[in-house]
């Protein structure tokens, strides 16, 4: 498996956190093949983590759906074929993304599989399946794209997350926002701790209770000299503003004021981070920022930050971790398990030291 290559596909079309994690494959292929032009398909969703990448030297957009038609997938899978790629790496695991190379006739396709009766037809779309040996399940996943390209190509190199550059428009952008945040609050940047919060994913399985956020917050702020401010989508501005009433202290909304490359650029400026299982959690486990994140249905030990610079708090619940499907809940239960006393004691351990 040493041969080199000149021009590789990698497939992910999954959401945002899963798209930075698997930004990690095109590192490790640039480490291992210098010289090769790299390309990456991903949903428009993921566009912005994927563009102005330096581990990536061009995009495919597919609005990948389950309901897509035949034709849907002949058409991408054609434009796929007239860039002539000698190699597709796979790593959303996903049997439509080995379909569409296969359907491509991409010359080598390699997928991280374990082959079992009921996906025995995966044998057909790849050329490569590097078995699965190991507990995967237990494993980070950007270790999980470490071991897998590894095997591959035959290195040793360390996976890293790379996020995409960013403009000076993009900086001045989030330099105003925190000001804003700052003046709003009445707080001086140079002697005050700036706070990001995520407080929804949008998945009942994976929201800790607003109440139990705004009770970490005011504990917080009667120990720190802190300024709060919540990040998100435009989703999630009727959320934070239900935090906002529930508290006493200032609380500053940046809730669609930013696309992801400006959200990266306020996390950059934050100096702490307390988030739910989503997307901006594994943003800041890329830029290494200090991180408490409250995990409800979804197993960390898969799915958690990729950073020695976060602590994931998890239920403790005789049916935890699931993934949302097989167990149909009317409202998180398991969340109810993870205590303000523990968030607030986790956060502090970060606080006391910045």
């Amino acid at each position: 498996m040493s041969q080199s290559y000149k021009n590789i596909l990698v497939v992910c079309l999954r959401k945002i956190g899963d798209a930075i994690i698997a930004t990690s494959v095109p590192y490790l292929l640039k480490q291992a093949y210098p010289n090769a032009k790299i390309t990456m398909m991903v949903k428009p969703l993921t566009k912005e983590i994927v563009t102005n990448n330096p581990v990536i030297d061009e995009v495919i957009l597919y609005n990948y759906s389950h309901k897509a038609s035949f034709h849907e997938i002949r058409q991408i899978a054609a434009e796929i074929k007239r860039r002539n790629f000698d190699l597709c790496i796979v790593a959303d695991n996903k049997p439509r993304s080995a379909l569409i190379t296969w359907l491509a006739g991409v010359r080598r396709r390699v997928g991280f599989e374990r082959i079992e009766f009921r996906n025995i037809y995966l044998k057909l779309f790849y050329t490569d399946i590097l078995k699965i040996d190991y507990d995967a399940q237990c494993t980070l996943q950007a270790r999980n794209h470490e071991i897998f390209i590894n095997r591959f190509t035959g290195k040793n190199n360390t996976a890293k997350m790379i996020l995409p550059e960013s403009t000076e428009e993009n900086r001045a952008k989030a330099d105003i926002l925190i000001s804003q945040v700052l003046k709003s609050q009445g707080k001086e940047s140079q002697t005050c701790l700036k706070i990001a919060l995520c407080i929804r994913s949008g998945v009942a399985t994976k929201d800790w209770p607003i109440e139990r956020f705004a009770a970490t917050i005011e504990r917080i702020a009667t120990k720190y000299n802190a300024a709060f401010y919540v990040i998100g989508s435009p989703a999630d501005i009727e959320t934070a503003e239900k935090l906002n009433k529930m508290l006493r202290v200032p609380l500053s909304i940046l809730c669609g004021k930013t696309g992801l490359v400006e959200l990266a650029c306020i996390l950059r400026r934050s100096d702490f981070f307390l988030t739910v299982d989503t997307g901006s959690a594994h943003m800041a486990a890329a830029l290494g920022i200090p991180m408490v994140a409250v995990y409800g249905g979804t197993s960390p030990k898969k799915w958690g930050p990729y950073s020695e610079n976060a602590i994931t708090l998890v239920p403790d619940y005789p049916c935890h971790p699931c993934d949302g499907t097989k167990i149909k809940c009317s409202e998180p239960k398991c969340l109810l398990t993870i205590s303000v006393d523990n968030v607030v004691f986790s956060c502090e351990k970060f606080l006391n030291n910045l």
